[in-house]
């Protein structure tokens, strides 16, 4: 026990004197080197990890470490990422430059100066998120202008968190940056949240427009060819042209996320933006029917210029399901939908347009998401019916799960991906039986469904459904999340079983009250079965705590055939993890 403490005494003293034995610590044992991590600042832990990797020793967790740290809400992050496969050296680096850049917290307490700190981390920023102008200011000075030029080299995505005040002011600096950014810079995507006014925003989005539509009139002086406005004020500080030619790029944006409060300026605007490929719109306020009639205008005459390359649509928070099939016909070149609908008082939920018998959709992505109530979209099997080439459907939310469910394999048999959310499928389980018996899912999700509601048994229904799983070869990930499975989860281990084992490399039993008796049980049959191949398994979101001897040694049983997913989590800190991203 001496011996040990003074390992610890020694490491300690290592990492407090690294500007002195840096170069020494790279020659310690792989085990030292492992210890030592996470007593390292973020500075030298990036300096060593290159030495740390040649002895095989993974910095990974020493990241991710940080990055909780620096993420007070981490438990609740941690549900929406795949802990197995971020970079969490990007990841932890991103928030500690927006750390730094905004002071929001002393979460690190290192000795360097904000320069060197912003430097470090300002290499692995690709979203970069602008929220106050103290921070805009900042990096147009003098001081942070290199901090500037790296980022215009690695973001790809910018985020302005509040365009309407951020522009109100047409601060030169806030100008000056974004011009950097977007037209000398690498960003591709661009996140508007409660947009500026008309003129400022339309000088954002003319980076929308293809380059058949970019204005070719010369400027004498040779600047770059903005807004007259937004003109005169970068150039009033920033004189003469940022660049050595004389001239500025013109930055292309491919992507956008709106958020707006009126769709008449994105409507009117909409038919130029050639160029782009994905766009997210998302309303604020409720907004007039002759508004949702507008965009729906817009959209059909961009679909019917030629050079169109929006491929990619998400409307959220609008009460379009009753336009669902006048929007897929307006838009025939579509990929990928995305809508999250609402019920208001007069919005129609009845399709006002049929599709020609013939037609074939390209739509290869559909997710359909009520947010308030429970709703009917009464052309949805007619949209199946037409979009063969479907390959990832995701609806949450939503009636006519029957309907649905018998649908699927008629008219969509090359359907990928299948994802159930809030619907309730507890009279449908001859359907979902019926699904995986004539369907070649490599996915299948069926979240927060009420599975086992009805069953007086829920044992009979576990056993067909896992029987009929395993007899789906093409079937890779499973997720019964949010379903009580509690005790019952002891029958999802079956799919398991060596006689007849699955395909199965991932598996999400999170969030349903599982005990750690019931996962010892669960542990004990995946043991006796041995899976051939390893696979993921998520138990986040359980209170596996209660017993913390019970579910170490079920831990323990299952390591060696799967990789588990577990957020450590105390139900007792539920409430507080959730008030804390309120």
């Amino acid at each position: 026990m001496g011996s040990f403490s003074l390992v610890q005494m020694c490491i300690r003293k290592v990492a407090l004197h690294m500007d002195v034995l840096e170069s020494q610590a790279g020659d310690l044992p792989a085990s030292l080197l492992r210890d030592l991590m996470p007593h390292l600042n973020m500075y030298y832990l990036d300096r060593i990890e290159k030495s740390a990797n040649l002895k095989g020793v993974s910095c990974s967790s020493a990241w991710a470490a940080k990055w909780r740290d620096l993420n007070r809400s981490w438990r609740w992050k941690l549900k929406f990422l795949q802990p197995e496969k971020e970079d969490w050296k990007q990841m932890c680096l991103e928030s500690y430059f927006h750390t730094v850049l905004f002071r929001r917290s002393q979460a690190q307490s290192d000795d360097t100066s904000d320069s060197a700190a912003l430097s470090l981390s300002a290499k692995y920023v690709r979203v970069l998120s602008l929220l106050m102008l103290p921070d805009v200011h900042r990096l147009a000075s003098k001081e942070f202008r290199p901090i500037l030029a790296t980022l215009e080299k690695e973001v790809r995505t910018l985020k302005l968190l509040d365009a309407k005040v951020l522009l109100s002011h047409r601060e030169s600096d806030v100008f000056f940056v974004l011009h950097r950014l977007l037209d000398h810079g690498c960003v591709k995507k661009l996140v508007l949240k409660r947009t500026p006014d008309v003129s400022v925003f339309r000088w954002i989005m003319s980076r929308c427009k293809g380059t058949r539509c970019i204005d070719v009139a010369p400027a004498p002086s040779k600047r770059l060819r903005l807004h007259p406005v937004m003109d005169e004020i970068v150039y009033s500080k920033f004189c003469p042209p940022c660049s050595d030619t004389g001239t500025c790029p013109n930055g292309h944006i491919h992507s956008v996320d709106l958020e707006v409060c009126s769709l008449t300026a994105v409507s009117y605007l909409l038919p130029s933006w050639l160029s782009l490929r994905s766009l997210n719109l998302c309303t604020t306020q409720l907004v007039r029917k002759d508004e949702v009639g507008d965009l729906l205008e817009s959209l059909r005459k961009l679909f019917l210029n030629p050079h169109c390359s929006l491929k990619d649509l998400s409307l959220g928070n609008l009460c379009v399901q009753g336009h669902l099939a006048s929007l897929l016909i307006s838009c025939p070149a579509l990929e990928s939908l995305s809508l999250e609908f609402t019920l208001r008082w007069g919005c129609s939920t009845t399709s006002s347009m049929q599709f020609p018998p013939n037609m074939q959709l390209t739509l290869e992505k559909l997710s359909l998401k009520a947010i308030e109530n429970q709703t009917t979209v009464e052309c949805l099997p007619a949209v199946l019916h037409h979009a063969p080439n479907l390959r990832i459907l995701q609806v949450t939310g939503i009636r006519q799960a029957r309907s649905l469910l018998l649908t699927l394999p008629e008219s969509n048999p090359f359907l990928k991906v299948l994802t159930l959310e809030d619907i309730n499928l507890s009279d449908c389980h001859r359907e979902i039986i019926n699904l995986l018996e004539n369907c070649v899912l490599d996915e299948l999700s069926l979240i927060d469904c009420r599975l086992l509601e009805r069953c007086t048994e829920k044992k009979n229904f576990l056993v067909s459904f896992v029987a009929s799983a395993k007899e789906r070869f093409s079937l890779r990930s499973l997720s019964l999340s949010q379903n009580r499975l509690a005790s019952s989860v002891i029958e999802v281990a079956n799919l398991f079983l060596r006689e007849h084992p699955c395909n199965i490399i991932k598996l999400d039993l999170s969030s349903n009250f599982i005990l750690p008796a019931d996962l010892l049980e669960f542990s004990r049959r995946i043991e006796v079965y041995h899976p051939v191949q390893r696979f993921t398994l998520d138990l986040r979101f359980n209170p596996l705590n209660r017993d913390p001897e019970v579910k170490g040694q079920a831990m323990r049983m299952l390591l060696p055939f799967c990789e588990v997913l577990t957020d450590e989590w105390d139900f007792r800190s539920a409430m507080v993890d959730h008030v804390s991203v309120m």
